[in-house]
């Protein structure tokens, strides 16, 4: 690996720089100003796509995100969600205090056709600590092999990635008069010694484990903002540095633009792919059956996020909707373990909950004790409650909870779900003491906990935006159940307290 790629291209940005946003053309080297947009598209095209957007506003901290939902792409899907996650997680942790603070997170279409995907996050801060203000990367799908590649997919190794940097330094200085002094880090004098003496002479496979390892050693690159002008040209936004092209202050957004011709050699056998994905009139784009991979609506990674899954039992009840409101103030999603009885007295409350995003789940029908009931009177117990929630919900439940958390081996087998327990107790059927409840929650809940809580009592309902305060201030992730275990097999009969 050549010394560039272990020490040059390091940070996006140098203080005060800012990238320019997805629409703008930015100013043009390489090309005209037309040759040098990167193309972006709305690939209304795939059948039950959908963005999935969630905000948040409180206590001068403000937070939003879009991201997309690809049926049949789900690990593209849950790429993006969970980058976005994790900058979240990073932002509200370095956060100074109650200081003001804001993050604004989305996603655009460059590629949708033929057999790739590729998207631009881009991330705006305002305070949450010293990271730069605007940054953007991008992500990438081989549809033919179900893989989620990192920019440097679309090169040829890092020698290609060397050479790129060069070519986009040399640009910058005799097109633009940019010195190479004052070029982003990553680019100037360093990537122009850096680059190899021969590009590669044909396309070449980089496995998807290089890609990503390359993607970490260059955290922060330059060419990370990088997508296909309609022409094939290979377009890399980044921050002005200066020059006569704005006055020699910085700041000036710009786009360089690498002519299909030049960059064709320095790309990868997908990057070639992803270039004529890009130029095709072609509106399909191939990704199997909708649905093989799983729900889509399941795309957070909660092994690289901190996840939590609060859960309420013995409802729907006369402070269920007031505890909805609160859950829908920080986006949060929560999963209920509802009675038939009580399911049967409130659809609407139910189906609200489900429409909103939560997951509903069976409680039994009248809360008994499933231990003391035959494994045929058990069966029979959780259709009829299943048929209620299905009713009202609109779908039947994935899981259960045994009232009282109790069971044995007889009703285990009896149960036709995966039995969903608890790591943390609140105890609030007990002390009904609302600090109590806050401070249990606080205080024992950690990445991947289940939390045990009643929304038929009212303390803790007003808990709840305490609770969520807290867990979310130190960067946690409010998911369902099914959601935390999504990328795991759920057996019937089994119990489950945690994840991992």
């Amino acid at each position: 690996m050549s010394e560039h790629a272990s020490t040059g291209i390091r940070r996006l940005l140098t203080a005060g720089m800012a990238l320019p946003l997805l629409t703008a053309a930015g100013c043009a080297a390489g090309g005209d100003a037309e040759t040098a947009r990167p193309l972006t598209v709305q690939p209304e095209w795939i059948d039950g796509l959908r963005v999935d957007e969630r905000s948040l506003d409180h206590e001068g901290l403000r937070i939003s995100t879009a991201h997309p939902v690809v049926p049949g792409a789900r690990p593209f899907s849950t790429e993006i969600r969970t980058t976005m996650a994790e900058e979240q997680t990073a932002f509200i942790t370095a956060r100074n205090g109650d200081d003001e603070a804001s993050l604004e997170q989305e996603a655009e279409f460059l590629v949708a056709a033929n057999d790739v995907l590729g998207a631009r996050i881009t991330t705006r801060r305002d305070g949450g600590g010293d990271r730069p203000g605007v940054s953007a990367t991008t992500r990438w799908y081989d549809a033919s092999s179900g893989e989620v590649l990192p920019w440097t997919a679309l090169f040829g190794g890092a020698e290609a990635v060397d050479a790129a940097a060069a070519e986009v330094a040399r640009l910058l200085h005799e097109e633009e008069g940019v010195e190479l002094d004052d070029q982003p880090e990553g680019l100037g004098a360093a990537a122009v010694a850096a680059s190899p003496a021969e590009p590669p002479s044909e396309p070449i496979d980089l496995p998807a484990e290089e890609a990503w390892d390359l993607a970490e050693e260059l955290d922060g690159s330059p060419l990370e903002n990088i997508g296909f002008a309609d022409t094939g040209a290979l377009v890399v936004e980044f921050p002005g540095a200066g020059g006569p092209a704005d006055g020699g202050e910085g700041g000036g957004e710009r786009a360089v633009a690498l002519d299909a011709d030049t960059a064709r050699p320095l790309l990868s056998a997908f990057g070639e792919r992803a270039m004529e994905a890009a130029t095709t009139e072609e509106k399909k784009v191939d990704l199997g059956r909708p649905g093989a991979d799983g729900d889509p609506a399941h795309t957070l990674d909660c092994d690289r996020v901190p996840c939590v899954a609060l859960t309420f039992d013995d409802g729907p009840g006369e402070h269920t909707e007031r505890l909805l409101d609160e859950l829908a103030a920080f986006s949060a999603k929560a999963t209920f373990f509802v009675l038939g009885s009580a399911t049967e007295e409130m659809p609407e409350v139910v189906a609200r909950t489900a429409e909103e995003g939560h997951e509903v789940a069976s409680h039994t029908w009248n809360h008994d004790d499933l231990t003391a009931a035959s494994g045929s009177a058990v069966a029979a117990d959780l259709k009829r409650t299943a048929e209620a929630i299905e009713k009202a919900a609109g779908s039947a439940p994935r899981s259960m909870r045994p009232p009282y958390g109790a069971v044995d081996d007889a009703t285990l087998k009896a149960i036709d779900h995966p039995v969903i327990m608890w790591d943390v107790d609140t105890f609030d059927w007990r002390h009904r003491d609302t600090a109590k409840i806050i401070r249990t929650a606080d205080k024992e809940t950690g990445p991947g906990s289940i939390v045990l809580l009643h929304d038929i009592h009212e303390p803790t309902v007003d808990a709840v935006p305490e609770v969520l305060r807290r867990l979310h201030g130190r960067g946690y992730h409010f998911v369902t159940v099914a959601e935390l275990f999504a990328d795991t097999e759920l057996k019937p009969g089994t119990v489950y307290r945690r994840r991992g």
